[in-house]
């Protein structure tokens, strides 16, 4: 990982001890500053850095002066300016109090645990569970987010696998203070709509998307390295590339990772070729590098589903990071610029269970949970859910070798889009319209979701979802499981059924991992039961949530 630390800190405050690893790549950005007043510990990029600096006169060598000057004129929220990826740790010695924070949407997650006279806090689950063992701890299975593993497929809120170690809970920052640790808000999403016109709308959109992109992409620059970015066969990925190039940063090395021959590559490829970028493709043929279990649950801690960090995984460790800037993506921007509810009434779905989850299977076993987070409606509830608990967890792979950003991360741009009617974004509509009006080359290549174009010209409406004509005998024939979109087939974005169902190999490793590790639930019998039926009598998806599950029982029970 690229930048660690561990705080092991006094309920008195009278004392701590802080361990910090730093692979020097963004080194400029990173702090570790002490004084006879202030301690101040940043890891990750602070992509507005220069106006930050700039806002206080300070010159660029100053940044760890900056957390300061923060602090002493706006207080314990000091961090709140700061746009990029980011978590830090801030200590007033003369007020005795301790400040540990993460970036507005939770990209870098921070733990925090106690253990007799200790409070304990890092950004590194593993090494934090290593630490507090080497301290006498003990680790136990949390029985409900084991659920969640089998269900949503990743913790939330404040929950990990582990009873013991606590998140903390995305918008929120801790205070220890007077012996008491506390969490406080600092950032909440809202929807407070505004009335505006279609073209106004597309034009703020645009102008905030390119600063992101902007400030983004010369933090690259600022320490001469190689832009660097995923691209696949969706709309999220494909805009942040695109539009990138249009501004000037054409220099690029784009990478992709899919099954050989599905349209992720086809597009990929072509878009690299037209845009004239080097471009690497990982095949992901065989599922083969699902075999990767106990190495990725290391860098998670089996807080979310192995698989969705093991293809990413399978690319990355080969490549050469010393000389390629921040991994720029497409993250969330389905999530954010676009919206599966057509108003903002909760009327529309009262029932919060299983929205985002991979599996329904188990629900029932955590129908009881109530939520803590005040996320307002359905639409805000899913954007932190499903979103910033459950796709941000895997990012988690990608940390290892360097810092990784999407420009629809931006606050200024999420707080606008946000603000916008729903049934603007709603299915995609005023994300297409931004496409089609502002960069109309983008739209003439397939969209993978929809399989046709974004300017395709005929679409007809289905249930109330608008599918392009040509795409409807397929839909039919795919829900029949005859498709050759089918789950059993290879042409899928994760065809896990087909790799398990043709990869006698990887069957049987999955199979054998099953059966040497299912005993360590023996304490569990209904956890165990289910685990069992899911196995033995579901998809390959909810194999792998199982195998998931066993794998980070093995960290925990080591």
């Amino acid at each position: 990982m690229l930048s660690t630390f561990i705080l092991e800190i006094s309920k008195t405050l009278t004392d701590y001890n802080f361990i910090h690893k730093d692979d020097n790549k963004f080194e400029g950005d990173n702090v570790d500053y002490n004084n006879s007043e202030y301690f101040v510990m940043f890891c990750g990029v602070s992509l507005n850095k220069k106006d930050l600096l700039c806002k206080y006169g300070l010159d660029k060598d100053s940044w760890s002066r900056y957390f300061i000057n923060s602090y002493e004129k706006e207080g314990e929220t000091f961090f709140y300016e700061i746009k990029g990826t980011f978590c830090g740790a801030f200590y007033d010695k003369v007020q005795k109090k301790w400040i540990l924070f993460s970036d507005h949407i939770g990209s870098k997650a921070v733990y925090y645990a106690e253990y007799k006279d200790y409070y304990f806090i890092s950004n590194n689950y593993v090494d934090l569970m290593k630490y507090m063992r080497e301290k006498g701890s003990s680790f136990t299975l949390n029985e409900f987010s084991a659920y969640l593993l089998l269900t949503y497929g990743y913790t939330f809120e404040e929950l990990t696998i582990t009873n013991e170690i606590k998140r903390i809970m995305i918008g929120k920052y801790v205070v220890i203070e007077n012996s008491r640790l506390l969490m406080k808000d600092f950032y909440k999403l809202k929807e407070n709509h505004i009335k505006i016109e279609e073209n106004d709308a597309i034009k703020e959109i645009d102008k905030r998307f390119r600063h992101a992109l902007k400030q983004a992409f010369e933090k690259d620059n600022e320490y001469g390295y190689k832009h660097v970015a995923n691209l696949s066969g969706g709309l999220d990925s494909r805009m942040t590339v695109w539009v990138a190039h249009e501004i000037g940063y054409t220099n690029q090395l784009n990478i992709t990772f899919s099954q050989s021959g599905y349209l992720d590559e086809k597009i990929a490829r072509a878009i690299a070729v037209d845009l004239k970028h080097e471009w690497i493709f990982k095949a992901l043929d065989n599922g083969s590098f699902l075999t990767d279990v106990d190495n990725v649950t290391k860098i998670t801690g089996g807080n979310v589903l192995y698989y969705g960090l093991a293809h990413g995984l399978s690319l990355y460790k080969y490549l050469n990071w010393k000389n390629l800037g921040i991994l720029h993506s497409g993250q969330l921007g389905d999530v954010i610029l676009s919206s599966s509810f057509s108003s903002d009434n909760d009327d529309e779905n009262k029932n919060r269970l299983g929205l985002g989850a991979y599996s329904t299977a188990l629900l029932d076993r955590v129908s009881d949970y109530e939520f803590r987070g005040d996320y307002g409606n359905l639409d805000i509830f899913k954007i932190f859910i499903r979103g910033f608990y459950g796709a941000n967890q895997g990012l988690k792979d990608i940390m290892r070798f360097t810092e990784t950003y999407s420009p629809f991360y931006d606050i200024d741009f999420m707080d606008f889009v946000l603000s916008l009617p729903v049934k603007m974004r709603y299915n995609h509509y005023i994300y297409k319209k931004w496409i089609l009006k502002e960069y109309p080359q983008a739209a003439s290549y397939i969209w993978e979701k929809e399989k046709v174009p974004v300017n395709y010209p005929f679409w007809i409406n289905l249930g109330g979802r608008k599918l392009p004509l040509k795409e409807i005998p397929v839909k039919i024939l795919s829900r029949l499981g005859i498709s050759k979109y089918g789950a059993n087939n290879k042409n899928n974005m994760n065809p896990l059924d087909y790799w398990y169902r043709t990869n006698n190999d990887l069957t049987f490793f999955l199979d054998t991992y099953f059966n040497d590790n299912i005993g360590l639930l023996s304490a569990y019998p209904e956890l165990k039961h289910d685990c069992e039926n899911l196995y033995f009598n579901h998809t390959a998806t909810e194999k792998n949530q199982v195998i998931s599950l066993l794998s980070a029982c093995k960290i925990i029970m080591e």
